[in-house]
């Protein structure tokens, strides 16, 4: 008897390996879908509802997570800092910084220094910052390799983060003066293929591995592209066309389909352009046949300039520097007026795409197409059946997955403001944050129904994690866990 408990014992401990740790081990979790496969133990994102909240560093990184440590990045004060916590407790466990180099002109307020997401395989953490390069820890703090990489003059910052695919670490460059598609060796950092990507301007989504029947598959968006890489060597295996130009979203997949979904300014309609730009100020019918009239009536002193100030709320606002092209600190009539000018475009488009292409793909490896609701930074979500988008405005949308037929369309959310994390599915619900610190719970159906409502108080960039029925979620200045 003793005999054959022992052996029911070491087969119980065997079953306990590395890779039954709870795990959220890269941008948007495991597999980079964004879902959990356990209930949280509350859905109830308040104080009450806190094991802990602990202050962090500025940053926009989403929290990855092995075992008992939760890592994150963050600036500050001259310094870029990679950080360990104590999942638990909020403890933080260990920090290592580097100097942070000289910042180039930042276009759009939201832009960020530690925005990249590290990830793990559960023995070592590798971060990315894109003024500087890649780092290798092991879980405990002790550096093992570091690769520094060519700084891009980003002035919208970096913010695709690095995965892994088995031994090697991937990242995309997109817009860099290395642009290109990189694969390293996870233990040593040797780069193993690089694919480059010269003409391709700035994207800022992550790669995604798309695992099916037939393959395994490294799915990189770039601009007006989305193509398909072998993981191995890095040989190209299909590129479709058609797409936007600053891809900000990553994709995601079933065994079935891959989806991508991704809107830009320069692609949108001027109905779009004018409604993002301007936030809730209503424009009148001449005012978008002249914009020289919208000009007049928002120069408020009359000066023949725009200050940022005189701008409502609204992407144009956020993104001044951008448009500001002389970098004098206002807009002139002859900066303002061309950009409400710009024709409509058609790059704008969420696909799904059918396995086994080659090449250039053809209509039949699309199996449908969607035009409307569709998201600027925030990835879409594949979650029992449904695929879910949030735009920015407090719009929410909900797509059949095997068709493209809405269930529900560009359902109003009252927070506004921008939606950057990816909505987050656990079972039964979706998990929506706006920028503006607001967090919805939203029941996962074909019906849209909000059955909880939070407001933090302050902005909220960084997708959540769930890990052991616990929520965790970083808002401006603190990382919280939430659950019973």
């Amino acid at each position: 008897m003793l005999s054959g408990m022992s052996t029911t014992l070491l087969l119980l401990l065997s079953c306990l390996s590395p890779a039954d740790d709870p795990t959220w081990p890269q941008f948007l979790g495991p597999d980079g879908k964004a879902r959990a496969s356990e209930r949280p133990t509350t859905l109830e994102l308040d104080e009450e509802h806190a094991q802990w909240r602990v202050p962090v560093p500025a940053g926009s990184s989403s929290p990855c997570i092995f075992g008992d440590r939760l890592f994150l990045s963050g600036h500050g004060g001259g310094k870029l800092s990679m950080l360990a916590y104590d999942r638990k407790s909020g403890k933080e466990l260990w920090r290592y910084e580097v100097e942070a180099p000289e910042p180039v002109p930042i276009d759009h307020v939201d832009a960020d220094a530690a925005a990249p997401t590290a990830c793990t395989d559960g023995k070592n953490v590798f971060f990315y910052f894109g003024a500087v390069g890649l780092f290798a820890f092991d879980l405990d703090g002790e550096a093992l390799w570091k690769k520094e990489l060519p700084k891009p003059d980003a002035s919208f910052g970096i913010g695709t983060s690095p995965i892994l695919i088995g031994e090697q670490l991937i990242l995309a460059r997109d817009g860099c003066p290395d642009s290109g598609i990189y694969a390293y060796d996870k233990t040593t950092g040797k780069q193993l293929w690089e694919r480059p990507r010269l003409g391709f301007t700035y994207s800022f989504g992550t790669p995604h591995v798309w695992r099916h029947p037939q393959r395994t598959e490294l799915i990189v968006a770039g601009t007006k592209r989305l193509t398909s890489l072998d993981p191995k060597t890095g040989e190209e295996l299909w590129e479709l066309g058609g797409m936007t130009t600053f891809v900000c979203t990553t994709p995601t997949s079933d065994d079935e389909r891959l989806y991508f979904a991704a809107w830009s300014t320069t692609e949108a309609t001027q109905e779009e352009r004018h409604a993002v730009g301007f936030g809730d100020l209503q424009i009148t019918s001449e005012e978008r046949a002249d914009p020289s009239k919208l000009f007049a009536r928002l120069d408020v002193n009359g000066d023949g300039k725009l200050m940022p100030e005189e701008l409502p709320q609204g992407r144009l606002r956020d993104a001044f520097g951008f448009v500001d092209q002389n970098r004098d600190g206002t807009l002139a009539s002859e900066e303002f007026v061309p950009l409400l000018k710009m024709p409509s475009g058609r790059g704008n488009t969420m696909v799904a795409v059918r396995p086994g292409g080659k090449g250039d793909l053809e209509a039949e490896h699309v199996a449908w197409k969607y035009r409307r609701g569709l998201p600027y930074v925030a990835s879409p979500l594949l979650h029992e059946g449904r695929l879910y988008l949030a735009k920015a405005g407090g719009l929410l949308t909900c797509l059949d997955s095997a068709t493209g037929k809405a269930h529900f369309d560009r359902e109003r959310l009252d927070d506004r403001s921008e939606y950057y994390a990816t909505p987050v599915g656990v079972p039964g619900h979706v998990i929506v944050c706006a920028s503006g610190g607001t967090v919805y719970v939203v029941e996962a159906a074909d019906e849209f129904r909000v059955k909880g409502r939070f407001d933090f108080g302050e902005r909220i960039i960084a997708t959540p994690a769930v890990v052991d029925g616990v929520i965790y979620l970083r808002s401006e200045t603190s990382l919280w866990a939430f659950g019973e």
